[in-house]
C-alpha cells in the first residue's frame, strides 16, 4: 500500500507561496495509483508541480484539463509513471500518482499561492488540512470524493520564515521560524503572524513583464449595515475550536455577542439560526443585537444552508454574513443568478471547508473570512468593516497581451495588479514567479474562455479549466493494470487515534469508487481494516456494441441494463487476471453473459466475411465490450487494453 509523508514551508510576504511535499512509497508488489483527494483554500492558487524519482527531477506543464486527463491515462496505459494534478471543484483538489512500481517512491511537490487575509488589522494565514462529515449529497464522482479514516495519521514538517514579525497559533503560543515543527493533519494551519504588514510585491508574468501587486487592508467606512446574519448550529459545530477548548457554536455565539455590542446605534441586524430548519431570531439595531445573539440555541441537526438563504431573500435581504464550518455540499448557485444580493462568509473551526460557501461569495461579490480559534470576535471586525464597503469584486483592464491592471478584495484586504510593459531581471525567481501567477489567477474572470485557458497555461495554473500533468519517459516501465489506492485524510479536530505513527492508507475496488457509481454522502469513515461498501446497482450508461449483436443479444432489454450484471466490477484488481484468462473473479452470471457475447461476436465474424475469430481472441474482445460499456475510468482503462487490436465492427457504437 502506499506511505504519504508531507512537508510543508511557507516563506514570507504577504502573498504566500506554500510548498507541500509529499512522498508517495508503494509497499505492495504490484504497481498502483495512488489518488488523493484535499482541500485547499477557496482563494488559493496551484502554481508548480513537479515530482523526484531515482534523483531525477521532472516538472509538471499545464494543459487543457480533458487533454491532461488523456495524457495521463494514455501514460498509465503504456506503464508509465504518471502525475496528474486536478482542480475537480474550487477549493478541493485531486492528486493522482499512477503506475507507481512496486518498491518505488516519488516526490511530489506542490506549489500553492494565496493572499493573507486580515484579522481586526492583523495579516491571517489559513490553509485547511482535512474537513469533516459534510451534509448532503457530494457533487463529485465518488473517485474523486474526499475521504477521511479515523486510524490513520498524518504528519507534516512545518517550516515558516518571515521577513518581521512573528507567527502566533490559535492558542496563543508562537512559532518556532525557519525550523521544523512537526505537525498532525488533523486540523488547519492557522497563523496570526503579529508585526507583519501587507505592502507591495514585485512579480514576473509568463511573458517577462514586471507585475506590481500591492495588498492593504480594507479602509474604514461610516456606511451603514443592513444586514442579515446567518448562524450556523448544525450537529458538526458541537466540534472543539481545540483540544478541550470551547465548541465552534459557542466560539460564534461569543463573538457575535462581542461584537454586536460595538455596533453603531443605526446599524440593523437581523439575525437567523439554521440546523435542518431555518429559524428567524428578530431584528434589532445598534447594541440591541445583542440580545438576539443571546437567544441562539446549541448545535441539532444538519445543514440546510439553502434554506436558509431563501429565507432570508424573502425578507428582502440585500447583504448576508453566514457564520458557519462550512460542512455542507449546499451552493445554489443557478438560484442566485441575477439576484441583487452580496453573501460573505466566517469560517470557524479546525476543519472548516470554504469549497461551495465560497463560491457562494465569488459568485455574489461577497468575501470569505477566518475565524483564528476561539477568536470569531475579530474576523468578525473585519467582516463588518468589509460589508461597510460597496462595489464591485473585480474590476480590471485586458488588452490582447494580457490583463494590464486589475481591483479586487479578498478576506478583508484590498488587492491591486498592475502589469507593466517592461520586463524584469530575476533576483529571486521562485518568488517572483510565484507572485506573478498569483496575479495571473486574479485576472481570469476578466477573460473569455480561450483567452483564459491560454492565460492559465504558460503561467502552469492548475484552475477549472486547466490542469498539470508530468510522465516520467525514462523511468521504469510497469506490466500490468495499477490497482487504484485512496489515500484518506485524517479526521479532525484531534479524534484520530495515537497508538501507532505509522501511515495506512486503504484498499479501495472500483465496485466501492468507479465514477459511475451512485453518489453517497462525502466523507466515508472508515473503522479498523478494510471496510467494503456494496456495489452499486444504478445501471450503467455507456457506448453499445455493433447493432446488430445487440438486438441479438438483447432483444428487448433497455441499452443501460445490457450488462448491469458487471456495474461496480473492479476492472483494476482483475485486469491482468482476465487477460490471462482466468475467470475466477467473474460470478456465474458474469460467465455466463461474457460466453454468450463470445458466442455472438464469432458468429458475427464469420457472417461478415472475416477471418475466424478465436475463443480467446474472442473473449478479450467481448470483455474489453463489457468495460466499455461500464464508463468509468477504471473499466475504461481495461477496454483500451482489450480492444487496442480490435477490428472496427467490434468496436463499433450503436
Amino acid at each position: 500500500m502506499p506511505q504519504l509523508r508531507r512537508k510543508s514551508t511557507y516563506p514570507n510576504c504577504s502573498v504566500f507561496p506554500s510548498h507541500l511535499s509529499s512522498l508517495f512509497r508503494n509497499t505492495e508488489t504490484t504497481p498502483i495509483e495512488a489518488v488523493m483527494t484535499f482541500p485547499v483554500g477557496f482563494d488559493a492558487v496551484v502554481t508548480g508541480l513537479s515530482a523526484t524519482i531515482n534523483g531525477r527531477r521532472m516538472i509538471g506543464t499545464a494543459k487543457e484539463k480533458a487533454e491532461a486527463r488523456e495524457v495521463y491515462e494514455a501514460a498509465l496505459d503504456e506503464g508509465k509513471l504518471s502525475v496528474l494534478h486536478e482542480e475537480v471543484l474550487r477549493g478541493i483538489h485531486v492528486l493522482s500518482v499512477g503506475a507507481l512500481p512496486a518498491g518505488a517512491e516519488v516526490e511530489v511537490v506542490l506549489e500553492q499561492t494565496l493572499a493573507l487575509t486580515d484579522v481586526a488589522g492583523t495579516p491571517f494565514l489559513r490553509l485547511p488540512m482535512t474537513a469533516g462529515q459534510i451534509y448532503g449529497t457530494s457533487p463529485l464522482l465518488p473517485s474523486d470524493d474526499l475521504v477521511t479514516a479515523s486510524d490513520v495519521r498524518h504528519s507534516a514538517k512545518l517550516r515558516v520564515s518571515l521577513d518581521q514579525g512573528r507567527a502566533v497559533l490559535p492558542d496563543g503560543s508562537i512559532l518556532a521560524l525557519d525550523e521544523d515543527t512537526e505537525i498532525l493533519m488533523d486540523r488547519a494551519v492557522e497563523l496570526r503572524l503579529e508585526g507583519a504588514s501587507f505592502g507591495k510585491l514585485i512579480g514576473q508574468s509568463a511573458d517577462g513583464r514586471l507585475v506590481e501587486l500591492n495588498l492593504e487592508p480594507l479602509a474604514g467606512s461610516d456606511a451603514l449595515l443592513d444586514l442579515h446574519v446567518i448562524v450556523d448550529r448544525s450537529g458538526s459545530t458541537s466540534t472543539p475550536v481545540r483540544e478541550g477548548d470551547i465548541s465552534v457554536s459557542q466560539a460564534m455565539r461569543d463573538g457575535l455577542i462581542q461584537e454586536f455590542a460595538r455596533l453603531g446605534k443605526l446599524d440593523k441586524i437581523n439575525l437567523w439560526q439554521f440546523d435542518d430548519q431555518c429559524h428567524d431570531l428578530g431584528s434589532a439595531t445598534g447594541a440591541g443585537s445583542v440580545a438576539l445573539a443571546q437567544r441562539l440555541e446549541g448545535p441539532n441537526g444538519g445543514t440546510q444552508l439553502a434554506g436558509a438563504i431563501t429565507a432570508a431573500l424573502a425578507k428582502g435581504a440585500k447583504d448576508i454574513l453566514v457564520l458557519t464550518d462550512g460542512q455542507t455540499w449546499a451552493h445554489m448557485v443557478e438560484d442566485l443568478k441575477g439576484k441583487a444580493l452580496r453573501i460573505s462568509a466566517i469560517l470557524a473551526g479546525p476543519g472548516s471547508l470554504d469549497a461551495n460557501i465560497g463560491h457562494l461569495c465569488a459568485l455574489t461579490g461577497g468575501q470569505v473570512f477566518y475565524a483564528p480559534g476561539r477568536d470569531v470576535g475579530s474576523s468578525l471586525r473585519s467582516a463588518f468593516a468589509g460589508l461597510r464597503v460597496s462595489g464591485e469584486p473585480i474590476h480590471g483592464q485586458v488588452n490582447k497581451s494580457g490583463p494590464k491592471i486589475l481591483t479586487c478584495r479578498r478576506g478583508g484586504v484590498n488587492i491591486r495588479a498592475e502589469w507593466q510593459k517592461e520586463t524584469i531581471t530575476l533576483e529571486n525567481p521562485d518568488m517572483v514567479k510565484s507572485v506573478g501567477r498569483y496575479a495571473a489567477a486574479l485576472a481570469l474572470p476578466l477573460m473569455g474562455n480561450v483567452a483564459a485557458e491560454e492565460w492559465a497555461r504558460s503561467h502552469s495554473l492548475c484552475t477549472h479549466m486547466t490542469s498539470l500533468v508530468l510522465v516520467d519517459e525514462a523511468g521504469e516501465v510497469s506490466e500490468g493494470f495499477s490497482q487504484m489506492r485512496k489515500v484518506p485524510m485524517m479526521e479532525p479536530t484531534r479524534v484520530a487515534l495515537r497508538s501507532e505513527p505509522s501511515v495506512r492508507c486503504y484498499q479501495m475496488s472500483a465496485s466501492d469508487w468507479s465514477d459511475n457509481a451512485p453518489q453517497r454522502r462525502s466523507m466515508i469513515s472508515y473503522s479498523e481494516g478494510y471496510t467494503r461498501i456494496s456495489a452499486p446497482t444504478k445501471p450503467r450508461k455507456g457506448p453499445g456494441l455493433a447493432a446488430s449483436i445487440l438486438a441479438r443479444m438483447f432483444p428487448a432489454a433497455p441499452k443501460t441494463e445490457r450488462f448491469q450484471t458487471f456495474a461496480g466490477f473492479a476492472w483494476d484488481r482483475s485486469g491482468d487476471d482476465l487477460l490471462a484468462f482466468d475467470l475466477t473473479t467473474l460470478t456465474v452470471e458474469q460467465v455466463e453473459l461474457l460466453q454468450k457475447l463470445e458466442d455472438l461476436l464469432i458468429a458475427e465474424a464469420k457472417s461478415q466475411g472475416n477471418a475466424v475469430l478465436g475463443r480467446d481472441q474472442a473473449r478479450i474482445f467481448a470483455l474489453g465490450l463489457i468495460a466499455k460499456s461500464q464508463g468509468d475510468r477504471l473499466a475504461n482503462r481495461f477496454a483500451r487494453r482489450a480492444l487496442k487490436d480490435a477490428p472496427a465492427w467490434v468496436t463499433m457504437e450503436s
